[in-house]
């Protein structure tokens, strides 16, 4: 009832911007849903169920149900099944559920079906032209982090081939250091994903683009200034510190400058 309730209060700031171009109606849901306490882990169940969590959320969970709520508000059926239906074909592999494996788990692949859907494109490669040699590996070589995968070597296996077939792809990156003149291409409503240097893993954290403009008047009824103000360009995320979703108090480069295992940032444009 809560999941239904938080739906219903995000669709009716969406429906009547249906028209809008993707960006600005998964921003206006993310906006719906400042506030919203963050909580991990709500996924994990036996056996393996499409889960609706709008009450609580996390990074991914919450990019992943905005998309989704505004795929909805562009249809004609804007029921909470229709919803749940776009969401199930957003997290699990074509769509299907069919156990811990059928789910996305590395946010590499969530792209990568997003794009084949035509829901959205990487832009990475556009910005920067900065190949990413990306390995996979982290989930299968360190089972006993998850517990679904702790007591079970036949899913362990499964998990190992869909890392192999990720590592075949072609990945494209903005390097830290190539972050702060290249801010001017990322736009508002970009999901930005925060790569990483961990051994095996591809993404750490997941936020969306928020451009705003440092302005001195009261003239900007929205709070995000006016052009006659200084382009600064920060995010809105779940965030794990501020235990809810934000507007995070720090410009994207300021944090992804303070996170020392962070070695650039991967840019999707919803379509």
């Amino acid at each position: 009832p809560q999941d239904k309730a938080v739906y219903e209060k995000v669709m009716e700031v969406l429906s009547p911007v249906g028209e809008e171009p993707m960006p600005v109606m998964v921003m206006k849901a993310a906006e719906a849903m400042l506030e919203t306490p963050y909580a991990s882990g709500t996924l994990e169940q036996e056996p393996e169920m499409l889960t609706v969590s709008l009450a609580r959320t996390d990074c991914i969970l919450l990019v992943e149900a905005c998309v989704a709520m505004a795929q909805t508000a562009r249809q004609q059926d804007r029921s909470f099944d229709a919803f749940c239906q776009n969401l199930r074909q957003l997290r699990y592999r074509d769509g299907r559920v069919d156990g811990y494996a059928s789910r996305i788990h590395y946010t590499s692949e969530w792209i990568l079906q997003a794009q084949a859907r035509g829901l959205a494109a990487e832009v990475s490669g556009n910005i920067a032209d900065t190949p990413l040699e990306q390995h996979f590996s982290y989930m299968s070589a360190h089972a006993d982090k998850y517990p679904l995968l702790a007591s079970d070597q036949e899913l362990v296996a499964r998990i190992a081939v869909m890392e192999e077939r990720l590592g075949r792809e072609e990945y494209f990156f903005i390097p830290k250091t190539k972050l702060e003149s290249n801010l001017d291409k990322i736009r508002h409503g970009d999901m930005i994903c925060f790569a990483t240097g961990i051994q095996g893993l591809d993404i750490t954290h997941v936020a969306l683009a928020y451009e705003y403009y440092e302005c001195e008047h009261d003239c900007c009824p929205d709070g995000r200034g006016c052009s006659n103000g200084q382009r600064q360009l920060g995010f809105l995320h779940a965030s794990s510190k501020e235990k809810k979703v934000v507007v995070d108090k720090k410009t994207l480069t300021g944090y992804v400058n303070g996170l020392p295992s962070c070695n650039g940032i991967r840019v999707v444009r919803f379509l």
